[in-house]
C-alpha cells in the first residue's frame, strides 16, 4: 500500500478518500509543519558561514521526534511514499526533510492545488520522481539568512538594549517594524495646512439645482490660502454654460482574490485580524471548499471561468455575463507563486449539494467573501455617464460642476462588500477634486443656457497626514515595498504585535467615519521606537526597504534556477558582518527614564541613586506592567535593589499599616480598585489617591463595617453590617452613597 505524506492532519481523511477513489489505495500521515530545525538560540547560529548549509537539522521538539519515528516505520512499510506537502517553497522544504529517508526507488512527490477528489485525482497522476531542488535551495537560503540575522541581531541588541524585554531582529520584522515607526513619526511631525475655494449653488430655469466649484480653464480647483482671498472673488450673480461633456466609462471588474489582496479586503469586510484570516482560507482550503490560499497570482484555470460565467448567467441573468472572458494579469513582478491560481472555490460546486460548512461562522463569511469576488471578476463591465459641465461668468470666471449616475451596475450587483485592498499608487497628498460632488446626475444642461447663482460659499480644505497603518494597510504596504512573501504576510503583523513592539488603538477621528466604523490603528510602543532606532544605526541593511525587497528578489532567482545559495547567501553575509563588527561599539540613544525622586536607600547609605519608571509589556499574559526602580542598579550589577510600585506614572505613596506600623503593600485590584495588604493584619481599603479609607460605623451597633462588592452581574460595592442587616452603597474606592436596610428572612 502507498503512503502519501502530508503537512496538516486536517487533509489526511479526506486526502486518503479521494486517492482510493482515484484509484491510488493508500494511508496518509502528517508531518504537523517541519519536522526538524535548527537547535535552539541558546546553542549559537547553528550555520557555518563558509558553506551556509543546513547541516545541524534535528526534531524541533520531543512530539516531533516521535512524528519521525512513526513516519520513517510507516515508509519502511510502504510500497511507494508521495510526498505530498504544500505546493510552495516551504512545503518543498519539508518534503527535503524525508526525502533522504525514503528509498530512492520508492520516493514520489505530488502536490495537491485543491484538496477535492479532482484536485487530488490531478496531483496523483502528475507526481514526479524528484524534488524541486531549486525551490528547496531557495527555502534553505532564506532560512539560513533569517538564522544569522536572527541570532546575531538579537544578540546585540538584547546586550545594547538591555533595559527591554522581549526584544530581537529579524530580516523582516525589522522593516516591517520601521514602517510603523516612520509613519507614526510621520504623523505625529505633521503639520496641517488649510486652503480655500469657492462653490456657488445654481439654479436652472426649471428650478433644478446643482453645484459648481471656481476652478482654472484646464479645470483644476483654484485654491487661496487665506479666507480672505477667497472672500475677495467677485461671485457673478448669473453664470453661462459655455461646454456640456458627458462620457460613458467602463469599469472592468477587479481580479479574484491572491494572499495580499485576500488579507486586505477581508480585514475591513470581516473585521477580523490578519492571523484570523489567514486562518480561515487555510482551514477551507484543507476542508476543500477553496483553493490554495498562499498565492500572489491571480490566474484562473478555464474550466473555473466557465463554471463562473454558467453561475453568473443563473443567479443575475445572461445581462451579467460579458461576451469574453476576463483575462486579469498579476500586479507587480513578485509573482513567485505563479504556477498556483487565485483563491477561488472548489470544483465541482453543485448548490443543491452544498457543504452546510460553506455557510457557518467565520469559514462561512469568508468562503462568502471568497466566492463572490471570484464571480465578480468575470462579470459584465460597470456602466457609469461622467458629465461636466463647463461655466462662465461675463467676468471670465470659469467654474466646473460635475455628475455622475450609474447605467448599469455590472460586477458591483455581485460583490457583498464595498471594501476594497489598497491602491499600488496612493495619492501623495490629500487635494481638493471636482470628483468631490460627482455623486449624483446633474440637470438636463445645454451650451448657452443661463444659470441664476442661488447662493456662494467658501469651503475650506485641510491637508491630511497619510493615516496610520492598520493590520490591513501594513500588508499592502510590504506588499507594494516588495517586502515579504504570501507566506510571510501573515506571520509579521502578529509578531509585532504579539511582542509588544506594537500596539492597537482606536483610529484618530477621520470627519467622515465614526471610530466604531474603523479599523483599530498599528501604534508603536516605545519599545518598538527604542528597538528600530538602534536597528537602523546598527543594521542599515537589515531595515533597509530596497535592501530587503532585494533579497526576496534573490532568493525567487534561487527558485528559478538563476543563482545559488552561497552566492546569495554570501553577498548578504558580507554586508551583514561588517555592519555587525561596526555596531558592537554603538551606544544607543535612548530617552531617559522618567525620574520619579531621589531613592531613599541610596540616600541613606550616600549614594546619589534615583527612581526610575520601568515600563513594558509581560511577553506570556500580553498585559503592560509598570514598577520604579533605582538606576544605581544594572543587570549585572545589584548595588541597591530598590523597586517600588507606581500608579499612573507615579510613585504610590509608602503607607504604614494603621495597626502595626509595618509598609503596607499597594495592590491593584482586578476591579479596578485599590487595596493596602498587611502580612500581619490583613487588607485594608484604599482610595483613588492611594490614602486609606476609614470604614464607616454600623448605625446600631457602631461596630466597623466591611467592604464587599456584590456576586450579582451589576458587580456593585457595598459596605455592610452582617449581624444587624445594614448596607451602605458604594464606589469600587469605599466612598459611601446611601443607605439600604434590608429585612432577614424569616
Amino acid at each position: 500500500m502507498d503512503l502519501i505524506v502530508l503537512e496538516s492532519p486536517n487533509k489526511v481523511r479526506d486526502v486518503e478518500k479521494y486517492a482510493k477513489a482515484a484509484g491510488y489505495p493508500c494511508q496518509a500521515a502528517a508531518t504537523v509543519g517541519h519536522l526538524l530545525d535548527l537547535p535552539p538560540m541558546a546553542a549559537g547560529a547553528g550555520i557555518d558561514t563558509r558553506t551556509f548549509a543546513l547541516d545541524q537539522l534535528q526534531p524541533r521538539d520531543g512530539a516531533a521526534a516521535e512524528r519521525v519515528s512513526r513516519l520513517r516505520a510507516a515508509i519502511a512499510k510502504a510500497d511507494r511514499v508521495i510526498v505530498a506537502t504544500d505546493p510552495d517553497r516551504e512545503g518543498e522544504a519539508i518534503a527535503a526533510e524525508i526525502w533522504p529517508w525514503i528509498p530512492v526507488s520508492k520516493a514520489w512527490r505530488a502536490t495537491f492545488e485543491e484538496i477535492t477528489p479532482a484536485g487530488v485525482e490531478r496531483g496523483l497522476r502528475a507526481m514526479r520522481p524528484e524534488l524541486n531542488t531549486a525551490a528547496v535551495e531557495a527555502a534553505h537560503t532564506r532560512r539560513v539568512i533569517d538564522r544569522l540575522a536572527g541570532w546575531h541581531g538579537t544578540d546585540l541588541v538584547f546586550r545594547k538594549l538591555r533595559q527591554h524585554r522581549g526584544i530581537s531582529a529579524g530580516r523582516l520584522q525589522s522593516a516591517a517594524l520601521r514602517l510603523v515607526v516612520e509613519r507614526h513619526e510621520e504623523h505625529q511631525d505633521f503639520r496641517p495646512a488649510s486652503s480655500f475655494g469657492v462653490r456657488v449653488r445654481l439654479r436652472t430655469p426649471s428650478g433644478a439645482e446643482l453645484a459648481a466649484r471656481l476652478a482654472g480653464a484646464d479645470g483644476s480647483l483654484l485654491a487661496y490660502r487665506s479666507r480672505a482671498d477667497a472672500e475677495a472673488v467677485p461671485v457673478p450673480t448669473t453664470l453661462a454654460v459655455a461646454e456640456v461633456e458627458a462620457v460613458k466609462k467602463s469599469q472592468r471588474p477587479r481580479p479574484p482574490f491572491e494572499a495580499s489582496s485576500w488579507l486586505q479586503v477581508a480585514c475591513k469586510a470581516l473585521r477580523v485580524t490578519v492571523r484570523d484570516a489567514t486562518q480561515a482560507t487555510q482551514a477551507l482550503f484543507e476542508a476543500g471548499l477553496t483553493t490554495y490560499p498562499r498565492t500572489d497570482t491571480v490566474r484562473v484555470a478555464d474550466d473555473a471561468i466557465t463554471w463562473a460565467r454558467m453561475e453568473l448567467e443563473r443567479r443575475f441573468g445572461a445581462a451579467y455575463v460579458p461576451p469574453v472572458a476576463w483575462e486579469h494579469k498579476d500586479r507587480g513582478a513578485n509573482t513567485v507563486q505563479g504556477a498556483h491560481e487565485a483563491i477561488r472555490p472548489t470544483l465541482p460546486h453543485d448548490p443543491a449539494e452544498e457543504l452546510p460548512t460553506r455557510r457557518e461562522g467565520l469559514w462561512g463569511k469568508a468562503y462568502s467573501l471568497i466566492e463572490c469576488r471570484f464571480l465578480a471578476s468575470q462579470a459584465a463591465a460597470r456602466i457609469v455617464e461622467q458629465t461636466t459641465a463647463r461655466l462662465k461668468s461675463e467676468g471670465e470666471l470659469v467654474f466646473f460642476a460635475r455628475g455622475q449616475v450609474e447605467i448599469f451596475d455590472g460586477w458591483r450587483r455581485v460583490l457583498t462588500t464595498d471594501a476594497e485592498e489598497e491602491s499600488e499608487q496612493p495619492p501623495p497628498t490629500s487635494q481638493p477634486r471636482l470628483e468631490d460632488d460627482d455623486d449624483g446626475s446633474l440637470p438636463p444642461l445645454a451650451a448657452g443656457d443661463r444659470l441664476e447663482v442661488a447662493s456662494a460659499e467658501i469651503t475650506t480644505h485641510t491637508t491630511k497626514p497619510k493615516p496610520l497603518f492598520t493590520q490591513a494597510s501594513l500588508v499592502a504596504e510590504l506588499k507594494r515595498l516588495g517586502i515579504g512573501r504570501p507566506s510571510t504576510y501573515n506571520s509579521v503583523v502578529p509578531l509585532l504585535l504579539g511582542r509588544g513592539w506594537v500596539t492597537e488603538e482606536a483610529p484618530p477621528n477621520s470627519g467622515r467615519k465614526t471610530k466604531s466604523e474603523q479599523l483599530p490603528v498599528l501604534v508603536p510602543a516605545q519599545v518598538g521606537v527604542d528597538l528600530s532606532a538602534f536597528l537602523q544605526e546598527a543594521f542599515p541593511g537589515l531595515v533597509d526597504y530596497a535592501f530587503t525587497a532585494t533579497m526576496e528578489a534573490a532568493l525567487d532567482e534561487i527558485a528559478s534556477g538563476g543563482r545559488g545559495r552561497v552566492e546569495v547567501a554570501g553577498a548578504w553575509w558580507t554586508r551583514f558582518e561588517r555592519e555587525l563588527s561596526a555596531a558592537q561599539t554603538l551606544k544607543p540613544r535612548l530617552p531617559e527614564r522618567k525620574d520619579l525622586g531621589p531613592c531613599a536607600k541610596c540616600s541613606a547609605e550616600g549614594r546619589a541613586g534615583h527612581l526610575r519608571l520601568i515600563e513594558g509589556i509581560n511577553q506570556e499574559t500580553k498585559k503592560p506592567y509598570a514598577f520604579a526602580a533605582c538606576d544605581a542598579d544594572t543587570k549585572e550589577v545589584k548595588v541597591c535593589g530598590t523597586t517600588a510600585q507606581v500608579h499612573e506614572g507615579e510613585l504610590v505613596p509608602a503607607t504604614p499599616c494603621p495597626r502595626c506600623a509595618a509598609t503596607l503593600r499597594a495592590i491593584n485590584r482586578k476591579d479596578g480598585g485599590h487595596s493596602w495588604h498587611c502580612e500581619t493584619d490583613g487588607w485594608f481599603l484604599a482610595d483613588r489617591r492611594w490614602r486609606l479609607v476609614s470604614p464607616p460605623s454600623c448605625p446600631n451597633c457602631r461596630s466597623p463595617m466591611v467592604h464587599r462588592e456584590r456576586t450579582d452581574p451589576k458587580g456593585e460595592f457595598f459596605w455592610a453590617c452582617f449581624a444587624d442587616k445594614v448596607f451602605l452603597d458604594s464606589d469600587k474606592f469605599g466612598k459611601a452613597e446611601q443607605k439600604k436596610t434590608r429585612r432577614a428572612k424569616t
